[in-house]
């Protein structure tokens, strides 16, 4: 696996680490698996129908492969947190650039483009090469459907996981209108690990380190904090409008790539 450890203001190291390709390989071996039984079990049934129709059976054969290769894998990373069997196994999960969970259409692209990752020949080369080739251990699917598989650590200090933030209390309107586009990827990931760690830290350690977090968003992003507002509420907010502004930009990349 690939780290990408964010070291937070206090020095405690939030570790993220994206799943390598031997875990995602061993992975996809076991969801064949699951695939190939469940289709060993459906062409017994096939078998007797087409003694019947065997237009009926064809129409089977479609259903099952359909299932097998797009369905399965978009259903099961939507309705289980981004993960399969196979994931499940080898302790992979499925999340957003942004950190979020998948959604449908996060889910549905990745099945769909899956099939150019792992059967176009020679099969699963070009997923391999991608895995290996891209800084964040991304395959082609990941890349459109604008996603990470992590390998999930558990840690005494922290756990990694998906989180969508909520937005504090009565900020809606203006966390839609915030801009963030100068917030770079090692801030976000630094406002992301503070907002995960506030419940463990005291309210003195909790004011230094968002007060800090503040400072270096008003020089480097251009985001002064608001008269008024207490830092951690602020830090909240930005880290709310910036995985909103992600996670805006990939939907519209996928829904773009999905109507070509």
């Amino acid at each position: 696996s690939s780290a990408r450890g964010v070291v937070t203001p206090e020095a405690v190291l939030l570790e993220l680490d994206t799943a390598g390709v031997g875990t995602r390989a061993a992975a996809a071996v076991v969801d064949l698996l699951v695939q190939g039984t469940a289709l060993t079990l459906v062409a017994f049934v096939l078998v007797l129908i087409a003694r019947v129709s065997e237009t009926a059976a064809a129409v089977g054969v479609f259903v099952a492969a359909f299932a097998a290769l797009l369905a399965y894998p978009c259903l099961c990373e939507w309705l289980l947190g981004g993960r399969t069997v196979g994931k499940i196994a080898m302790g992979l999960r499925v999340v957003t650039v942004a950190g979020a969970p998948v959604r449908f259409s996060h889910a549905a692209i990745r099945a769909m483009l899956g099939l150019i990752d792992f059967w176009f020949p020679p099969g699963g080369a070009l997923a391999m090469l991608l895995v290996l080739g891209t800084p964040r251990n991304q395959r082609f699917g990941d890349l459109v459907a604008g996603t990470l598989v992590l390998a999930e650590r558990r840690t005494s200090e922290t756990t990694t996981r998906a989180v969508w933030f909520t937005v504090p209390t009565g900020w809606d309107d203006y966390v839609l209108r915030l801009d963030t586009g100068r917030v770079t990827d090692e801030q976000y990931r630094l406002l992301r690990a503070f907002v995960l760690r506030t419940p463990s830290l005291t309210a003195p350690a909790r004011h230094v380190l968002a007060t800090s977090l503040c400072d270096g968003l008003g020089r480097a992003a251009a985001l002064p904090l608001p008269a008024g507002v207490a830092p951690d509420v602020w830090v909240l907010a930005v880290a709310a409008a910036h995985q909103r502004r992600l996670h805006t930009v990939v939907t519209a990349g996928a829904a773009h790539v999905a109507g070509r």
